[in-house]
C-alpha cells in the first residue's frame, strides 16, 4: 500500500535571541532576593507542616511583608524565564539562588508570568504555594495552574500560563505545518509520520483552538466533495497517529483518541455516518487498534453535545442522519437525555435558537431561560459603571487605613469565593422551574468538581449536600439531582478522595459518605476502582463501609465488574461480594476460581469458602471436582491455605460429600483446619468429622486405617462433649476399624 511520508524540517524551530533586559536597581533588587527567599521559606513550611503549625504563619507573614514592600508602587510582575526570573521586565544585577529556585518552581508548573495584585496575604500566598507543591503533572492534569488558581484563589494573583510547545510550533509556522500534514492526508491512502511531525501534530491537537483551525482547514479544502473524502482524511490523521504512538509512546494513546474525539464533535451527521460506518473495515484498523471505535468511545458529554448542537444550527432541525449517528453515539437513554440538554444551551444561543418551538421538535424540551427578565438595563449600566465609582473610593483619602483595609477585606480573595458559593447556595433554593433548577444543580456540580480538583473538600461537599436537600424537596427536582450527583461522580472527586480520606475527621467522611450514597449505584464502579489502588488502611476502611452500604443495590453494581480488564478491580469485586455476605451473585465468583491472577482467585476461593452456606459449599466442590489437572491442583492449594473458621461449614461439607481418595491432601487439610479450632470448632464441625469418621475405602485399607486415627484424633482435639460423644458413639455402635480408632482417642482420656 501506497504511504505518504509528512516531515517536519527542524531548522524552522529556530529563532533569533531575546534582547537583554534592563537591571535593576540595588534598593529594588534587595528587595527581590528577599521577597524570593521569604517565597522559599514559606513554599518548604507550607508542604511539610499541617496547617495550624506556627512555622506556616510566621513564614507566610514574612512573605506578606516582602509582597508588601515590593508592592509600595502597585502591582508588579514576576516574569519567568528557564532559571531566571524578571521583576516588571528587569534583572537583578547579580545571580541569586533563590530566585533560580523560585524560577525553576513556576517554569515546572508552565507560569510564564505572576501578577501580584495589592492585597496578596497570606491566605492567598499559602493557597498558591499549596497547588504549586503539587507535581506538574498532577496540576496538568486537572486543568493546569491557571485553571486552578480560578477555582481556589482570586484576583490578588494573575497568572498567565504557558504552553511552550505551542510557542515552539507557532515559531515553525502552524499554518506550514496544517498545509503539510492535511495535504498528505488527503493524498492517502495512508499516512506516514515521522517523529518530528507526529510530535507537531500531537501538540496541535492538544489545543482546542489550533484543533478548531485544523478541523476547519480540512471542512474547506473537501467542501463540496462529499463525506467519504473528508472520513477518508480524518481516519488517515487517526491511523497515522495510532501507529506512531504504538511504537514512541503507547501511553500516551489514550490522551490522543480523546483529542481526536473532541475534534470528531466538529464533524457533519453526514460525515459521522460515514465515519461511523467504518468500523467494522479493515481501513478502521492500525496495528491491533480499532481506531475509529476507540474514537468514539472517547468522545466526551461536550464533543458529543457540540456534535448534535452544530448539526441542528446547521440544518435548522434535526435529521434522520443525525438521529442515525447519536443513537449510535448514545445508545444509552438516560445518557442520551443529559447530552441534549447540554446541546440545548449551545442552540439556543445560536441565530435558529429564536424559534420556540425547535428545541421541542428536536428532544421535546424547552429552551434555556435568559436572565433579561431578571437583570434590567439600568441594573445592568449600574454593575458597568461600579469598577469607576470602586476606583474613586479608594482614591478618596479621608477614610482611616482601617476603614479601607476592611472594606477591601470584603473583595479578597477568600471573601469572593465565599460569595461565589453562597450565590450558587442561594440560587438553588429561590429557583421554582424545575428545568432552570437543573441547570443551576449542573453548574453547582461543575463548580463542585472545581473545588475538590485544588482540595476545598469541605466547600465541595456543602455544595453537593445542598442539591441533595433542595432535590429532595421537590419530586421534580429529584431526577434532576441525582443526574447532577452523577455528574460530580464522574469528575475529579474519586481521583482525589482517597487521600482526603486519609486525614478527614470523621464528620467529613460521614458527609462524602451521604453524597456518596445520593448517588446511587453509579458511585459503586468508581468506589471499587479507588479501592483497589488504594494502600492506606483507614482510607481503604472507609471506602470499605461506604461499598457495603449499598447493600443488595450495590451487590448487583459490584457483579457487573468481575470482568473488568484491571485484575484490581475484579480482586476488589470478589472481597466485596463476600462481604456483602448471602447468597445472591455467587455464580459470578465461580469464573475467577481460574482467573490468571493469584490474588482475584484467593479473593474468590474465599468468597465462596467463606460464605457459610451449602449454595457456596456445592459451587466450590463442584468446580474442584469438574476442574482437572494444573487448574485442579491450584484451587486446591488456594483451599488447604485457608485457617478462617468462617471456613468451618465449607470443610464440614467437603467431608461428607467428597470423595476421600479424590484430593487426598484437599482431605487431610480439611480435617487439620477443623482440628486446629479446637473447643470452637462447633457442632457443624463435629458432624463433618463423625460422617467422615465413616467413610471407609475396602480396596484401600491402611490408608483407611490412617485417616480414621486422624478424624478420631482430630475429635479428640476438639474436645468439646459433642466431639466426645462422637467418639463414644462411635467406639459402640460403628464399624470395627471405626471403633478401633474411637477407642484408640478415648483409652487417653
Amino acid at each position: 500500500m501506497d504511504r505518504v511520508v509528512v516531515r517536519i524540517d527542524p531548522l524552522a524551530l529556530m529563532t533569533t535571541p531575546e534582547p537583554v533586559p534592563p537591571a535593576l536597581s540595588p534598593e529594588a533588587a534587595a528587595r527581590f532576593a528577599e521577597f524570593a527567599r521569604a517565597c522559599k521559606g514559606a513554599a518548604r513550611a507550607v508542604a511539610l507542616y499541617p496547617g495550624s503549625h506556627p512555622a506556616i504563619g510566621a513564614s507566610l507573614g514574612r512573605l506578606a511583608q516582602a509582597t508588601t514592600r515590593l508592592n509600595d508602587s502597585g502591582p508588579f510582575r514576576l516574569q519567568v524565564r528557564a532559571g531566571a526570573l524578571l521583576l516588571d521586565g528587569a534583572a537583578p544585577p547579580r545571580p541569586d539562588p533563590a530566585l533560580a529556585e523560585l524560577a525553576e518552581v513556576l517554569h515546572r508548573h508552565l507560569i510564564g508570568a505572576l501578577t501580584v495584585n495589592v492585597g496578596a496575604d497570606a491566605v492567598s500566598w499559602r493557597t498558591l504555594l499549596l497547588l504549586l507543591a503539587r507535581t506538574p503533572e498532577e496540576v496538568r492534569a486537572d486543568g493546569g495552574i491557571a485553571r486552578l488558581w480560578t477555582t481556589a484563589g482570586g484576583p490578588s494573583l494573575e497568572i498567565i500560563e504557558i504552553d511552550y510547545a505551542e510557542v515552539l510550533r507557532e515559531k515553525q509556522g502552524l499554518a506550514a505545518t496544517i498545509d503539510q500534514i492535511l495535504a498528505a492526508a488527503l493524498a492517502g491512502p495512508q499516512l506516514d509520520l515521522d517523529d518530528a511531525a507526529a510530535d507537531a501534530l500531537l501538540q496541535l491537537i492538544g489545543d482546542s483552538a489550533k484543533l478548531e483551525e485544523l478541523m476547519a482547514e480540512l471542512e474547506a479544502r473537501v467542501a463540496g466533495q462529499g463525506p467519504d473524502l473528508k472520513t477518508a482524511a480524518f481516519l488517515n490523521l487517526l491511523r497515522g497517529l495510532a501507529e506512531h504512538l504504538a511504537r514512541a509512546g503507547p501511553d500516551k494513546l489514550d490522551a490522543m483518541f480523546r483529542q481526536m474525539g473532541h475534534a470528531a464533535g466538529r464533524l457533519t451527521a453526514e460525515d459521522m455516518v460515514a465515519l461511523l460506518a467504518t468500523r467494522d473495515r479493515p481501513e478502521a484498523m492500525a496495528g491491533a487498534i480499532n481506531v475509529v471505535g476507540a474514537t468514539t468511545e472517547r468522545m466526551t458529554d461536550a464533543s458529543v453535545a457540540q456534535f448534535v448542537a452544530g448539526s441542528v444550527i446547521a440544518e435548522g432541525g434535526a435529521t434522520d442522519r443525525l438521529a442515525q449517528a447519536f443513537q449510535a453515539l448514545v445508545p444509552e437513554r438516560d445518557r442520551q437525555r443529559q447530552l441534549l440538554a447540554l446541546a440545548e444551551a449551545e442552540v439556543s444561543a445560536s441565530e435558529v435558537g429564536d424559534d420556540p418551538e425547535l428545541w421541542g421538535r428536536v428532544e421535546g424540551m424547552l429552551t434555556s431561560y435568559s436572565d433579561d427578565s431578571f437583570v434590567s438595563s439600568e441594573y445592568g449600566r449600574e454593575l458597568a459603571s461600579a469598577r469607576n465609582r470602586a476606583v474613586m473610593v479608594e482614591s478618596t483619602s479621608d477614610d482611616p487605613p482601617e476603614r479601607v483595609a476592611s472594606w477591601l477585606a470584603t473583595v479578597g480573595d477568600a471573601a469572593l469565593r465565599g460569595l461565589d458559593h453562597q450565590l450558587l447556595v442561594d440560587l438553588l433554593l429561590i429557583e421554582t422551574d424545575p428545568l432552570r433548577w437543573r441547570d443551576i444543580a449542573q453548574t453547582i456540580a461543575g463548580h463542585a468538581d472545581d473545588l475538590v480538583r485544588v482540595g476545598y473538600f469541605d466547600l465541595a461537599w456543602q455544595l453537593a449536600e445542598a442539591v441533595i436537600d433542595q432535590g429532595a424537596s421537590d419530586p421534580e427536582r429529584q431526577p434532576h439531582a441525582r443526574a447532577a450527583l452523577e455528574r460530580f461522580g464522574r469528575g475529579s472527586m474519586m481521583k482525589h478522595v482517597a487521600a482526603h480520606l486519609r486525614t478527614a475527621q470523621d464528620e467529613g467522611y460521614e458527609r462524602f459518605k451521604r453524597i456518596c450514597h445520593a448517588m446511587g449505584t453509579a458511585a459503586v464502579a468508581p468506589l471499587a476502582e479507588v479501592l483497589s489502588s488504594e494502600q492506606d488502611a483507614r482510607s481503604r476502611r472507609r471506602l470499605r463501609e461506604i461499598l457495603l452500604g449499598f447493600g443488595a443495590s450495590g451487590r448487583e453494581a459490584v457483579q457487573q465488574l468481575m470482568s473488568a480488564p484491571n485484575w484490581e478491580v475484579r480482586r476488589t469485586a470478589a472481597y466485596l461480594l463476600r462481604e456483602f455476605g448471602g447468597t445472591e451473585g455467587l455464580k459470578e465468583l465461580v469464573p475467577l476460581l481460574t482467573d490468571a491472577e493469584p490474588l482475584v482467585r484467593r479473593e474468590a476461593v474465599q468468597g465462596l469458602a467463606l460464605n457459610g452456606s451449602d449454595d457456596a459449599s456445592a459451587l466450590l466442590l463442584a468446580a474442584l471436582t469438574t476442574k482437572a489437572g494444573t487448574a485442579q491442583q491450584t484451587l486446591a492449594s488456594d483451599l488447604m491455605g485457608i485457617r478462617d473458621k468462617r471456613a468451618v461449614p465449607f470443610f464440614s461439607f467437603l467431608l461428607r460429600r467428597m470423595d476421600p481418595g479424590s484430593l487426598p491432601h484437599l482431605y487431610a487439610a480439611a480435617i487439620e483446619a477443623i482440628a486446629a479450632l479446637g473447643p470452637g470448632a462447633g457442632v457443624e464441625a463435629v458432624a463433618g468429622l463423625e460422617a467422615a469418621l465413616k467413610h471407609g475405602q475396602w480396596w484401600a485399607p491402611g490408608r483407611t486405617r490412617r485417616r480414621r486415627a486422624t478424624i478420631a484424633a482430630a475429635l479428640r482435639k476438639i474436645g468439646s462433649a459433642e466431639a466426645i460423644e462422637a467418639l463414644r458413639t462411635a467406639a459402640r455402635t460403628g464399624p470395627r476399624g471405626v471403633r478401633v480408632a474411637a477407642r484408640s482417642q478415648l483409652a487417653g482420656l
